[in-house]
């Protein structure tokens, strides 16, 4: 073997390739040029390929362009050969790298025929921009989809929000006109204690009785009040109000009653804008949410009260009738309680609905503050988790125009008998204008009645000298009470004017927001507040709006 390959490589017998070409310059160059430049483009295939094949890691066939590369980089090897051989006659080598090149063009040819199918499957420009175009219509077609899908979640979400809205409405329609007929019987009771804890003065059984009594019936307008809240027809004065303040009276008066085993922390916004709000409601519904925040810590826990401005915007308001887009006023009670489960959520606004014991709650709390805040034209969310606690967010809506201060002082205190001035009372119950002529008598006015409307302009037209008029606001048949004042105010002018309702159903417009300059006496009334209303209204140079706050 070695004897052979020196045979193979032994040139000196052999004669330059030039000799054959006669050493003609032409010729000589002519080979010499051509196998360069060849050689040269053969070189730079393989280098080429390897770029490829490091910078693309992906590339499917990157051992075959290996194989290829080597097979090339013999090809310009033999060609560089073919120029040394013109003057160096070493046959042999260019023999045996000829032949290393014949064996590598093998294996690439014979490893290249499987790979055409391979090849052939890959798609060209054409097939891939049809593929580009499918792929953005399917992505096109899926972004519809899923806008779809989005829109019927809100759908469904906005659908259970209006299930839930006129299921409340519906209770509230309900309860409201409950309420109104409970406050005509009590407005009787709550008088009538009165006379009665006069003449038992001397009898302590029967002072105790009729003490009994009061107390019963105190709790059953404190019912109806939280009624009239839930349905959104208690009378509001809505006026600007300093929120942080009211908040840090508000908290003065919680302490002492939520007792020491609940830290109130409050956290007042900077510079925060007034809200349009009921003042006296608005503490009453703070007052209610963190005696529920209470009674959820019973062995103790944090209470945090925070301000702050917010906006709500449409994706907010969506779904929520009557509810507008804007700047509110904002006020979250957060509590570390038990929290609420999370099938109760739905219900928590509810009527008469408590996660309390039984006899530990009535069940109002939260649906009068949700009712007032409704009426006030805000909106309110609870969010909670059992073992987490419970958020509740009040959203006021903010004042335009603040109101001058005015001082406070002393207030008045009427003579509340009367000098025999005439008092039409207007009332479609009978029980109660019964009740309320003889008291108003008793109190020492002269009285005229009417039930109703069309009795009452009578009782005017016929010329009857009239100081007051004492009207119900809901009256059946096609007049109520605030229309009665209007027309009775058409005929005398100068005629003074004291509404009574248990409820006032929007007769005093903007949702049941009183008018600047209405006198209101709300049922059930006391003999006392009775008294000292009418003084108001036929003594007073300014019309004084007066309502009771709820409980």
């Amino acid at each position: 073997m070695w004897s052979f390959l020196e045979r193979l490589l032994d040139s000196s017998t052999f004669s330059p390739h030039g000799i054959c070409l006669l050493w003609e310059p032409e010729l000589i160059w002519l080979h010499v040029i051509s196998d360069a430049i060849i050689a040269a483009s053969y070189f730079s295939i393989p280098f080429a390929l390897a770029i490829v094949v490091s910078k693309r890691r992906d590339f499917q066939f990157g051992w075959m362009a290996w194989l290829f590369a080597a097979f090339i980089l013999l090809c310009g090897l033999t060609h560089v050969f073919a120029i040394y051989t013109l003057w160096v006659p070493i046959y042999g080598l260019e023999g045996l790298l000829k032949a290393t090149t014949a064996i590598a063009s093998i294996f690439t040819a014979i490893m290249l025929w499987p790979l055409i199918p391979k090849i052939m499957a890959i798609p060209t420009e054409a097939q891939l921009r049809e593929a580009h175009v499918a792929l953005a219509e399917e992505g096109r077609q899926r972004q519809r989809q899923e806008f779809l899908l989005q829109r019927f979640r809100e759908a469904e979400a906005n659908e259970s929000k209006i299930r839930q809205a006129q299921k409340m409405e519906a209770v509230g329609q309900l309860t409201g006109g409950i309420a109104h007929d409970f406050n005509n019987i009590l407005t009787v009771i709550t008088g009538t204690i009165d006379i009665l804890a006069e003449a038992v003065t001397h009898n302590r059984q029967l002072r105790e009785i009729t003490s009994l009594i009061g107390d019963a019936a105190e709790r059953g307008a404190s019912l109806t009040r939280h009624l009239l809240a839930f349905a959104r027809k208690q009378p509001l004065q809505p006026t600007d109000v300093d929120v942080n303040a009211l908040m840090v009276d508000t908290i003065e008066l919680l302490r002492p009653t939520i007792g020491d085993h609940v830290d109130i922390d409050f956290r007042p916004a900077a510079e925060l804008p007034r809200a349009l709000v009921d003042s006296n409601q608005l503490a009453t519904a703070i007052i209610n949410l963190a005696l529920n925040a209470r009674d959820a810590m019973p062995k103790g826990g944090r209470l945090t009260i925070e301000t702050r401005s917010a906006e709500l915007k449409p994706s907010d308001v969506n779904g929520h009738d009557g509810l507008k887009t804007g700047d509110y006023v904002a006020i979250a009670l957060v509590d570390t309680g038990q929290g609420i489960a999370e099938a109760d959520l739905a219900k928590v606004f509810e009527p008469f609905f408590t996660t309390k014991d039984v006899g530990k709650g009535t069940g109002l709390g939260l649906s009068m503050v949700y009712g007032f805040v409704k009426q006030s034209e805000g909106h309110i969310t609870l969010e909670s988790e059992v073992g987490r606690g419970t958020r509740v967010v009040l959203y006021l809506p903010r004042a335009m125009i603040t109101s001058p201060v005015v001082a406070a002082g002393p207030p008045p205190q009427p003579d509340l008998h009367g000098s025999q001035e005439i008092v039409l009372v207007v009332e479609d119950d009978r029980l109660v204008r019964s009740y309320v002529l003889t008291q108003i008598d008793s109190l020492g006015y002269r009285t005229l009645s009417a039930s109703n409307g069309q009795e009452a302009l009578a009782v005017l037209d016929s010329g009857a000298p009239v100081d007051l008029l004492f009207t119900d606001v809901i009256m059946p048949g096609s007049m109520n009470g605030r229309e009665l004042a209007t027309a009775a105010q058409q005929r005398r002018p100068s005629l003074r004017v004291l509404f009574t309702s248990g409820y006032t159903e929007n007769a005093f417009d903007h949702d049941g927001r009183l008018d600047e300059g209405i006198l209101f006496l709300a049922k059930p009334y006391s003999r006392a507040e009775l008294a000292r209303m009418l003084r108001v209204a036929l003594r007073e140079e300014a019309a004084e709006v007066v309502k009771e706050p709820a409980e």
